[in-house]
């Protein structure tokens, strides 16, 4: 439900029933816009870290009940800036504590 395609995956790779049959009088609406308001948080925040969001970003999704599901996307150069951003959090954690 997302219409992200920019990384070229293949849509039918990871095809679940379980996740994409929609379910009569479920509100998925509802789901992915609470989900893309914490995706667009998350793309702003790896944004202002410095990760290009051709290289990793939050995309809204839902799941099978509507229930709201962010997912991280990315390629490996992303997922290497991710890597290296938490490993600085976690040492600043270490000197903080």
């Amino acid at each position: 439900m997302d219409g992200d395609s920019d990384f070229g995956a293949d849509p039918a790779a990871g095809l679940d029933p379980d996740t994409w049959v929609w379910l009569p009088g479920v509100d998925y609406a509802a789901g992915w816009r609470a989900a893309r308001r914490e995706a667009d948080g998350l793309n702003a925040m790896l944004a202002a870290c410095g990760v290009q969001r051709a290289q990793l970003r939050a995309v809204a999704d839902t799941d099978a009940l509507g229930g709201p599901v962010v997912r991280l996307e990315g390629v490996a150069e992303g997922w290497l800036r991710l890597e290296e951003l938490l490993c600085l959090a976690a040492y600043v954690r270490r000197e903080l504590a």
